[in-house]
């Protein structure tokens, strides 16, 4: 029981990632003010990820959705900014269910397109092309 115990919290701790833990796998950004300063210089659109520590849906986001090789090609146009819901963002953005990912148009730094809770890769694709027509037809 001891050896089973013990294998649970192996196995929980190495997905249970804070929010500067799961930036930094991923290579994205972890502060709003320097993400949203790099996608205006870069001219890329912002996709800012909310997470909360212990939480299995917002593990499952960063380990399974966004670190899938797809997901990160598709993404490499774009500043990825990973966030904890504590952190200092503004409240526009503020959200209740976690993982929430927002898709914002850098220049504006307003929401194009947004989800709440986990989503699969195939959604998550399927969000950011849907998210990359309404910026371009509302900004471009």
């Amino acid at each position: 029981m001891r050896i089973l115990f013990l294998s649970f919290l192996l196995t929980y701790s190495l997905f249970a990632a804070n929010a500067a833990e799961a930036a930094k796998i991923l290579g994205a950004e972890n502060r709003y003010s320097s993400a949203v300063v790099k996608a205006q210089k870069e001219k890329k659109m912002l996709i800012m990820v909310i997470v909360k520590e212990h939480c299995r849906w917002c593990d499952k986001m960063v380990h399974r959705t966004l670190s899938d090789s797809t997901v990160k090609k598709a993404m490499e146009n774009d500043v990825t900014l990973i966030v904890d819901k504590d952190d200092d963002f503004p409240a526009d953005f503020k959200e209740n269910f976690f993982p929430s990912t927002f898709f914002i148009d850098a220049e504006t730094q307003k929401s194009v397109y947004e989800s709440a809770g986990f989503v699969g890769t195939k959604c998550f694709l399927n969000d950011l092309n849907e998210s990359r027509k309404i910026r371009d037809e509302l900004y471009k």
